[in-house]
């Protein structure tokens, strides 16, 4: 049997912009995703797949034929064939390591976070799937989601670090961020899952690239990991917010649902969906709360630094 295990991921700054090489700042999460391998005695070599929900309930199930990687079974075709997509590409990279096994293999993924949390299922599987059969993880995601990376390069780190696309080089510096005023920021869920691709495809994709505003971005994630004032993170959380609204046409996340809140309060990733993180004031959880946000997560709780 072997075991891998990647981090889930969040994007503290810079998202969108990190697609056309500004800086970003992320972080690995204390939740991931694992993997178990089991290798069977079979006449017939297949891949057996199993999906785990972070309450070890079983979310789906598929089988495929490890010589041609062919959909024999599943429990939902969508899930199946895009993992069918990610196997081809495995294959495609590390040419037979899957094909030319000569026994059926079992693999068993375990969410380690609710599926809904958009920490980075789709990341932590590329990772997983690369320590296991040798490939290349960006090569991987390259071929299989077309994301910047950052997410995979967060499966695999213990610390914070900064993240940029540099001709058609990817620069990873792994940084301290560990504010003195870690104890006043919090992440919140949304409750409103939103596929990451769809959102950049509408929303900026097809925007000319404008240097001025990707080295202001670029500015403003710098700073978010020097300063060890709370007022002055809380501003630049609101500027960042500012410069990502009105580049890809859409409202701030304080301005939809929480414009009477006094505190900071910036969209982590596809806005409108997964996690916000905010400054705290007197009362917050209650004030979240009884708007039906109910996930609310300390700096510690979630952050791996």
């Amino acid at each position: 049997m072997d075991f891998f295990s990647a981090n889930g991921k969040l994007l503290i700054s810079g998202e969108y912009a990190v697609l056309d090489g500004a800086l970003a700042l992320a972080v690995p999460c204390r939740f991931g995703q694992t993997l178990e391998v089991d290798f069977l005695t079979s006449t017939f070599p297949a891949l057996k797949w199993s999906a785990l929900l972070s309450d070890s309930s079983l979310w789906f199930t598929a089988e495929y034929g490890l010589k041609d990687l062919n959909l024999i079974q599943s429990s939902d075709e969508k899930s199946a064939l895009k993992l069918k997509e990610i196997l081809e590409a495995v294959e495609k990279i590390k040419p037979g390591c899957l094909s030319a096994l000569n026994q059926s293999v079992h693999c068993t993924t375990q969410l380690e976070f609710p599926k809904d949390w958009g920490l980075g299922s789709s990341s932590t599987l590329i990772w997983l799937l690369a320590q296991f059969t040798g490939a290349d993880a960006f090569a991987l995601n390259k071929l299989s989601f077309k994301t910047s990376g950052y997410d995979v390069a967060a499966a695999s780190s213990d610390t914070p670090f900064f993240y940029q696309l540099k001709e058609n080089q990817r620069l990873i510096e792994p940084i301290a961020f560990n504010p003195v005023f870690k104890d006043r920021l919090f992440f919140v869920h949304l409750n409103q899952k939103q596929d990451t691709q769809i959102s950049v495809s509408a929303n900026y994709k097809n925007l000319k690239t404008d240097k001025d505003w990707l080295n202001g971005i670029s500015a403003l994630t710098y700073n978010m990991q020097k300063t060890n004032s709370l007022e002055e993170f809380g501003k630049l959380m609101e500027l960042h917010e500012e410069m990502i609204a009105s580049r890809i046409g859409l409202k701030k996340v304080k301005e939809l649902y929480f414009s009477d809140y006094d505190g900071a309060i910036k969209s982590l990733g596809a806005w409108g969906g997964d996690f916000v993180m905010i400054t705290a004031v007197d009362g917050f959880e209650t004030y979240f709360k009884s708007k039906g946000y109910a996930t609310i997560l300390s700096f510690d709780a979630l952050i791996l630094h």
